[in-house]
């Protein structure tokens, strides 16, 4: 006598749980780029933000000139003075042309509180190009959720991070 067997429908434990991680993990990786949240530009521009600030130093350290930083919400210009002892800062500075350190993102910026920065040969960083060190002072980088990277400056010793 010939056993039937009956067949069952269905999927099995492991076949659910293992559709429900993939749909967890597509969920955590999709929706956000969906949405339009991408905060790896805010990140990037502020790596490009500390980048330049420390080009500028070392610039000013290496050439023995003046350095001038101006920075807008998303752009940073470096430009350097015409000769030692200048104060004026006329030149576009070598590598670091305009749009170089510059966001394409409208939704990322950044607050200077110094809008432009005098970076000194001897590595000091000044608000004016015969002024002061600045004491120590914060650039930060936001997008639409908020702040994403907060660069730290000392002006008495031009350290970036």
């Amino acid at each position: 006598m010939r056993r039937a067997w009956k067949r069952q429908h269905g999927f099995t434990m492991v076949e659910l749980i293992t559709v429900m991680v993939l749909i967890g993990v597509l969920a955590a990786i999709g929706i956000p780029r969906l949405m339009g949240e991408n905060s790896v530009n805010a990140v990037v521009f502020g790596d490009q933000v500390a980048s330049a600030l420390r080009t500028a130093q070392k610039s000013a350290v290496a050439k023995r000139r003046i350095v001038c930083v101006t920075t807008l919400q998303r752009t940073l210009q470096l430009r350097i003075s015409t000769a030692a002892g200048s104060v004026s800062c006329d030149l576009q500075l070598d590598g670091a042309n305009d749009g170089t350190f510059d966001s394409q993102d409208d939704k990322v910026s950044m607050t200077n509180p110094q809008p432009t920065l005098f970076f000194h040969p001897n590595g000091a960083i000044a608000a004016n190009a015969n002024g002061a060190p600045l004491p120590g002072f914060d650039i930060t980088v936001s997008d639409s959720s908020g702040v994403r990277r907060t660069i730290h400056v000392d002006g008495r010793t031009g350290l970036v991070n």
